[in-house]
């Protein structure tokens, strides 16, 4: 019998080594470069703080499509043809409403691309951050570097990432839903469209991560630079099965070794209304009893001012983030 349980052991520990092989090959193709393109593209006068209801928010929209469509994700509406979830704002009521042919003086857009996954009876995954900012105010540009280019920058390379390993025949056993959000900044409108009239059943998602500036080190961090290399995890699961404390350590142990702090532990708990935990669009998934993570580095003096500007993104940090993330998403994805 102990031969067959040393057998056993070994056949696992093996499987184990495998795993860990394409864990650490597939987070090593994270990079800093493409990152920082990113950043210095969604953070640019050219977008000019990409407000939703404008030109250049629309353009931001766009710019995110193209980048799903070179990284070969699944486009949907039209006929596999648009990337573009569009709805309706009423910004007086804050309203919205479906269409897909209306003018742009009023126009929203989510940005969905699809990842398939080898196993269509698996529940799914949706990946979220939002791409929308604060536009142009007092004739000055609110940049939104970190608030959020840091979490698109990360949704773009995510999407480079696995769409790649997708083309050389490597797939998740999961579908994986990559959702670009607009309107984050008016309540989290895009991601409540989004649950009320998603691609795939809301019902079977079978987790959400959502990442919301992850691009800088926050005041509490700063005192030290022993202390950089951290990310808040923000996290809610009821059935405790998807997500908990000792499922992110391990991971975060076996390949990124981030200092995960628990800083905000308790707003997972939080009920108070318009408390930490429900400003980010991992909440509208999150009230519906769908486990549910934010990754979040802190806040800082340049948030939603003029000075959130590329130059002051922590690239390495950001990187070591996304690397997490896609272990993370990786995980879940082959679950």
């Amino acid at each position: 019998m102990s031969k067959y349980i040393s057998i056993f052991l070994l056949f696992i520990s093996s499987v184990c080594f495998g795993q860990n092989k394409q864990y650490l090959k597939l987070i090593e193709t994270v990079s800093l470069d493409s990152l920082r393109k990113y950043e210095y593209k969604l953070a640019s006068a050219e977008f000019s703080g990409r407000r939703v209801n404008t030109s250049t928010g629309l353009l931001s929209s766009n710019y995110i499509s193209n980048c799903f469509k070179n990284n070969g994700l699944k486009a949907i509406y039209e006929n596999g043809k648009s990337y573009s979830q569009n709805f309706l704002i009423d910004i007086k009521l804050q309203k919205i409403s479906g269409t897909q042919n209306i003018s742009s003086d009023f126009l929203a857009q989510n940005i969905i691309g699809i990842l398939p996954g080898k196993n269509q009876k698996l529940g799914h995954l949706v990946i979220t951050a939002h791409h929308d900012h604060m536009g142009i105010v007092d004739n000055e540009i609110l940049y939104g570097a970190d608030d959020n280019g840091s979490g698109i920058s990360a949704l773009i390379e995510l999407s480079r990432i696995l769409g790649t390993s997708f083309k050389n025949g490597i797939r998740p056993k999961r579908t994986i839903i990559f959702l670009s959000t607009d309107a984050e900044e008016k309540r989290l409108l895009g991601s409540d469209y989004y649950i009320n009239n998603p691609v795939l059943p809301i019902k079977n998602v079978f987790c959400n991560v959502n990442f919301d500036m992850i691009g800088r080190i926050d005041s509490t961090h700063l005192v030290s630079k022993n202390l950089n290399n951290y990310i808040y995890c923000i996290f809610r699961d009821t059935t405790n099965q998807v997500l908990n404390d000792f499922y992110l350590n391990q991971l975060n142990n076996n390949y990124t070794q981030l200092i995960l702090d628990e800083r905000y532990e308790n707003e997972a708990k939080s009920k108070v209304p318009y408390s930490l935990i429900t400003r980010s669009d991992h909440y509208p998934f999150m009230k519906k009893g769908i486990p549910s993570i934010w990754l979040f580095s802190g806040f800082h003096n340049d948030y939603h001012q003029t000075t959130d500007t590329p130059d002051k993104i922590c690239y390495p940090e950001l990187k070591k983030r996304v690397q997490f993330v896609l272990a993370l998403i990786w995980d879940l994805a082959n679950k």
